[in-house]
């Protein structure tokens, strides 16, 4: 059903709504686990597994994103936001983009995403039929969504598309959230917590095998661990606010109310710090 003079919300998701690499590699390895031991016979996993071990890595969520969603979800509620959408070229299955979406939804006990478009290919292979590239456009996101070309649009993102620069768009380039964990740290806390997956595997085989085999399939990413300086969490949280502060100005523009430039969250020095290719980082991309 076309959503006439609406007001449209798009993310993209890594670096813009999370950073999901490292969660990628030790979901990766802890899939392997369970099925070298054939756990999978006895644990079914799903969106709550996914769900407690994201909650382990509360740094891999932008600082605040709850605090977006939450006013989106008002927004949509008085009927003033017609739909959120997820435009991504994430480079892992259907599967990882919906657990990541499902994880902020259930969260929030509240549906806020209407549309994922997922990436145009992944390893040569046809994904997003609607889609003709991996560049992002316009063309492409009326074309998935059905929405109409006079809908008012806000785009997030951490990297820039000119296809989607449009006088209807206002387009908010976030500077790219990071945050590394030591593998240590992450295969620890897993240890340690209290999900049901975990417990069965502290009870029934030796952490010592356990921990050797994550670090053994987890280094086979040959990723490069870069610590957080506390400045830059603390510039990643004004750009949250920033962000907020640039979703207020367009739901209280004016319908079709020209756009005069594309917003640049960003410090120019932290990004040129901070902001690393995935080839630089990891072979596979989440």
């Amino acid at each position: 059903m076309p959503l006439n003079k609406s007001k449209i919300v798009v993310f993209d998701m890594d670096e813009t709504m999370g950073y999901f690499v490292e969660l990628g590699i030790f979901w990766d390895s802890l899939n392997n686990y369970i099925k070298l031991h054939k756990l999978d016979n006895k644990i079914t996993i799903n969106q709550d597994i996914f769900n407690n071990i994201l909650d382990l890595f509360p740094e891999f969520l932008r600082p605040n994103i709850f605090t977006i969603f939450n006013f989106l979800k008002q927004k949509k509620l008085s009927k003033q936001c017609q739909g959120v959408m997820i435009y991504t070229n994430n480079q892992g299955p259907r599967e990882w983009v919906n657990y990541v979406k499902n994880y902020f939804e259930s969260k929030m006990n509240y549906k806020i995403f209407n549309n994922v478009i997922s990436a145009f290919k992944i390893n040569g292979k046809r994904i997003e039929l609607c889609r003709s590239s991996h560049d992002k456009s316009m063309k492409d996101l009326i074309k998935c969504t059905k929405l109409p070309k006079d809908a008012e649009i806000c785009y997030l993102d951490d990297t820039y598309y000119p296809e989607m620069n449009y006088e209807n768009v206002y387009y908010i380039k976030i500077k790219p959230y990071t945050h590394d964990l030591d593998f240590d740290v992450m295969i620890q806390r897993f240890i340690n917590s209290n999900t049901i997956l975990s417990k069965i595997i502290v009870e029934k085989y030796d952490n010592d095998d356990f921990i050797g085999f994550m670090k053994e399939n987890m280094n086979k990413y040959e990723f490069v661990y870069m610590e957080k300086d506390g400045k830059e969490y603390e510039i990643d949280k004004i750009i949250t606010k920033k962000t907020m502060e640039h979703l207020i100005v367009f739901f209280n523009r004016k319908p079709h109310q020209p756009v005069a430039s594309t917003r640049k969250i960003s410090r120019r020095q932290s990004v040129k710090n901070s902001s690393r290719s995935n080839k630089q980082r990891t072979r596979r991309n989440y």
